[in-house]
Order: structure tokens, then sequence, then C-alpha cells
């Protein structure tokens, strides 16, 4: 009897040791595969005009989880300091920067500096924007972009984009003392040799079956070693 108890009792241990280390691995292949990169989109000039100033930069990086979905639709503003609304409000857009090198290529006239979670400090900033991430690379649709201090809207035509109006309240760039800035042309390319594709997660019910069903086959398994060991 005492022989039988201690190999109860032994069963019972690797059986809880199992499961909990099929119930790890479950969630390790779960969060491995819902663990989101960034994918980052750049400027690239094709035209400039002369009502504009010169080095426009604009980076965009979008989370990869937002560039699977293939089409995205923000409208956002920090409502902190006018409101005390200090919540994020969504998490596709990871940072967007947009400044003027000017002619040397040294400059950050009519810097916007967004990070993701901005929304959430003292400060204002707007956005508005209505893009499709194209295949071949490509963004294309619309972006607004508001600082408070300065803002641009562009627009594309297929995916080629043109500034529709850029204002700031500093003295160079489009600035006060100039005129609207608009004209200049572009694209708006990815870094990434292939975007990342939307994928199925497993619901909390599958992992469940998962763990299930492998306990049960260890538990066979090792039913069967015992059953040798008796005979002997």
């Amino acid at each position: 009897m005492q022989a039988q108890y201690l190999l109860v009792k032994w069963n019972l241990f690797w059986r809880h040791k199992m499961l909990r280390k099929i119930l790890c691995l479950a969630a390790t292949a779960l969060f491995t595969q819902a663990a989101s990169a960034n994918v980052v989109y750049t400027w690239q000039q094709v035209e400039h005009v002369s009502t504009m100033p010169d080095g426009l930069h604009l980076e965009l990086i979008f989370s990869d989880a937002a560039v699977a979905k293939r089409n995205l639709t923000l409208d956002f503003a920090n409502l902190c300091s006018s409101a005390g609304y200090c919540e994020e409000q969504q998490d596709s857009l990871m940072s967007l920067r947009y400044w003027y090198a000017g002619p040397d290529g040294d400059k950050e006239w009519n810097l916007i500096d967004y990070k993701y979670r901005d929304e959430a400090l003292d400060g204002y900033q707007q956005f508005s924007m209505s893009l499709q991430f194209l295949e071949d690379g490509h963004l294309s649709g619309s972006i607004m972009a508001n600082s408070g201090f300065s803002d641009f809207t562009m627009q594309s035509d297929g995916t080629m984009f043109t500034m529709m109006e850029a204002h700031s309240d500093e003295g160079e760039g489009c600035g006060f003392a100039y005129s609207p800035c608009s004209g200049e042309r572009g694209l708006l390319l990815s870094s990434a040799a292939v975007l990342p594709q939307a994928q199925r997660l497993p619901e909390p019910g599958s992992l469940a079956i998962l763990a299930v069903g492998g306990l049960a086959g260890w538990f066979v398994r090792r039913r069967g070693a015992i059953r040798k060991r008796t005979a002997r």
C-alpha cells in the first residue's frame, strides 16, 4: 500500500509539473506571435518648389499591427492642457517627425516631434490621417499634423504626396513671415523589405485545449510506462 501511495503522489507531481511546462510553452508561443515591431516610412522628395523651404524631412513610424491591417484612420488630439483629458487614444502611430533642414541641411525648422503616448502629456498635438499601406512599400492617403506651433497637410494622388499647406509660428521655414507653403511633391516609402501580415491569434479556449491535449498525451504515455514496470 505504501508503495502504491508513493506511486500515486509521484504521478500527481509529474502531472502538475508537465501541465505548467505545457502552459508556459503555449504562452510563449502566443506572446511571440503577438509581439509587435515597428515599420518606418520616410519622405523621398520628387519635386522641390520655390514656394517651400529646402530640406523637407518627414518620418512616420507605425506599429506592426497597424500596417498589417493595410488601412488606418486616425483622428485624435491632446486635450491635457485644455480639458484635462490625458488618456492614450491610439496605439498605431508610434512616432512622427517633421522639419525643414534648410539649405545647409543642419536646421530643424518647424519641428513636429510626436511620440506614442505624447497625448497623455501636457502640451498640444492634433493629428488626422487616412492611410493605405500598399504591398510595394508605398504609403497613400492624407496626413494632417499640428503641434500647436507648426502644422502641415499632405494629400496623395495614388502614391505621390503633395504638400497642400504648411504653417509655423517660427520665423523660418514655413513661418509667419512667409505665405503658406505648398506644392512640394514626394513619396513616403517603407524601410521594410516585406510588410507585416495580419495573424490570427489563438483564443484563450484554444490554449486550454492545447494544454489539456498535451497533458493527456503525456499521461497516456506515463501510464503505459508504469504498467510495463508493474508487469515486471
